[in-house]
């Protein structure tokens, strides 16, 4: 940062309360009047009018022993800036840089400082020092531009803006081999005594301590001057989001009704807003954990349907590219009890689901179509497995997600029954109807032995979903040892199962009609023995077909015990 000393003598101005005076021999005759504060002054006796064309013209019907008074309320910048004006005038010592040259200036301008009034009046110097040190500097030229936001129209009829943005976009654009100047760069990992060369992205924390539209202004003249990689715009845009964004990935922000946090909440849309109208069209200009965090933020904020809906088909066009950690956002809504932002994850997905079906109607089991769904499918589950552990979470909605993907989706069931299995454990007062409407979900034929073997013993689990991996775990032992076609086995299987799961659900509904005490370990024992009656006939005919009736027998009557241990609880 550079800075510029003009005068010489020492500093005689000081306060009393709204007034500030100079302290001289010599008596005020000058009242300048600044919004609440009143400068008592000189008019001849000190240069201070004859270096102020305005103050020459207001002074003019005057004579030299009046006291005059001037209400200049309308000065940009303020008392504060017409001081620095006085000062000068009086040869006082004032230092000026970057962060009050915007406001000293368009004062200057609007006391009329200029040469015609006088040589080497303020504005010449001023000028100067703008030229040949703020727009040199890297970070002169932001915070002198980060001023302008308080005198936007001084600053844009004065060419301000303009020059200090060019200024701005002439060093983002030079090659990175001859970035000499200071800049921040405060990357978590990044070390610049251990990096020979400049990172491409080294302009984007100083660029963000900008105003929305100014960076804006950035942006757009960075990528209307070249063509950036979008990468790189995209980076800028990241870390804009971090420095002015509220953080919605911790914890539930509070919602407070105060007018100071409500007018925070609608600046921070206004960011939040432009940012997304600003990310480049091109796939990965900006990551999936960005954009799923912006949507988790616009939730928070209240942002327009039009900017959530843009966030969710750009997030739907990356989805495949998520991780789990990407996906886990605490509820934004007051009235949600659960944690887990589950909505948010099932509107993108949705999303996703669109732009898969517009694909080949056709795909192959090795396509790339086929490992994208299943790569989601995957995921999806790993996130159920996640926000089933919510004591909170409704079922419906976790039903609802899972049920969203298609049956492509998934080359197994075994992450849908852990995450059945979870939700069952931390949710044990969830009713009979509830559990079969979970495991109603799950495909038996899918699930890996390991896992049927669980099941089997899983007392979480309905009547009928266990008798349902029991006839599986049958049919694919069965065919493990016999080496049979498979359409025969399931043909002379098939008349065997739908016989035993019909009166299985006539017993379980029989039972959910009578009261607890009446539901003993009879009424289990009769279907164990109906299903036992019924196998064992299916494995009299095929013994007839094949030697080793009695192992096979004996292999088809392994479910008995697993009911005994039923009844027994």
């Amino acid at each position: 940062m550079k800075f510029m000393k003009i005068g010489t003598k020492p500093d005689t101005f000081y306060t009393e309360e709204a007034t500030r005076t100079v302290i001289s021999d010599i008596p005020s005759d000058l009242t300048i009047r600044i919004n609440n504060v009143c400068f008592l002054l000189h008019k001849l006796q000190i240069p201070l009018v004859p270096k102020c064309g305005l103050l020459q013209r207001l002074c003019s019907d005057a004579d030299d022993s009046d006291i005059v008074t001037i209400d200049l309320h309308d000065v940009p910048g303020g008392e504060d800036a017409f001081e620095l004006c006085a000062k000068f005038c009086y040869g006082i010592t004032i230092n000026l840089g970057a962060h009050n040259f915007v406001p000293a200036f368009c004062a200057a301008k609007f006391l009329r400082m200029t040469e015609s009034i006088e040589k080497g009046n303020f504005v010449l110097k001023l000028e100067a020092f703008f030229n040949s040190c703020i727009l040199e500097g890297w970070k002169d030229s932001i915070v002198a531009l980060q001023t302008t936001i308080k005198l936007p129209e001084w600053s844009e009829n004065l060419g301000i803006i303009r020059r200090c943005i060019d200024s701005i976009v002439e060093k983002i654009l030079t090659p990175t081999s001859k970035v000499s100047w200071s800049y921040t760069y405060t990357r978590p990992g990044y070390i610049k005594k251990q990096h020979q060369s400049v990172p491409k992205d080294w302009w984007t924390e100083d660029v963000s301590d900008l105003d929305i539209d100014l960076f804006r202004c950035i942006i757009t003249a960075v990528r209307s001057t070249y063509i950036p990689p979008p990468q790189l715009i995209g980076e800028a845009l990241h870390v804009y989001a971090c420095r002015w964004l509220p953080d919605t990935t911790k914890s539930r922000p509070l919602h407070s009704s105060g007018s100071q946090t409500e007018e925070s909440r609608e600046k921070s849309r206004r960011i939040l807003e432009a940012i997304v109208s600003m990310i480049p069209s091109d796939r990965g200009s900006v990551s999936i954990g960005f954009l799923l965090k912006l949507l988790s933020i616009a939730n928070y904020l209240g942002a327009s349907p039009v900017t959530k809906t843009e966030l969710i088909r750009k997030a739907g066009l990356q989805f495949e590219e998520a991780t789990l950690n990407d996906m886990l956002f605490p509820s934004q809504l007051p009235t949600d009890q659960h944690f887990y932002d589950i909505d948010l994850v099932a509107a993108v997905l949705e999303s996703y689901l669109v732009l898969w079906r517009r694909q080949s109607p056709l795909p192959t089991e090795n396509s790339h179509i086929v490992r994208s769904i299943r790569k989601i499918g995957k995921l999806i589950d790993s996130y159920l497995q996640v926000v089933a552990r919510d004591v909170n979470m409704p079922i419906s909605k976790l039903v609802s997600l899972a049920e969203a993907l298609p049956d492509v989706a998934r080359e197994d069931h075994d992450g849908l029954y852990k995450a059945i299995n979870i939700y069952l454990k931390e949710h044990p007062d969830v009713s009979k109807a509830d559990k079969k409407r979970m495991c109603r979900m799950l495909d038996c034929q899918k699930l890996s032995p390991e896992v049927r073997a669980h099941a089997v013993k899983n007392e979480r689990l309905p009547l009928r979903t266990v008798v349902q991996v029991l006839f599986f775990d049958q049919e694919s032992g069965s065919r493990s040892t016999t080496h049979k076609p498979e359409s025969i086995t399931r043909a002379r299987q098939a008349p065997i199962e739908a016989e035993a799961k019909e009166e299985c659900d006539k017993k379980v509904q029989h039972e959910g009609t009578k009261s607890s005490s009446r539901v003993t370990e009879t009424s289990e024992r009769e279907i164990q023995k109906r299903m036992e009656a019924k196998m064992v006939r299916g494995d009299s005919e095929k013994g007839k077909e094949r030697k080793g009736e009695t192992n096979s027998t004996a292999k088809m009557m392994e479910p008995k015990q697993v009911f005994q241990r039923r009844s027994s609880r």
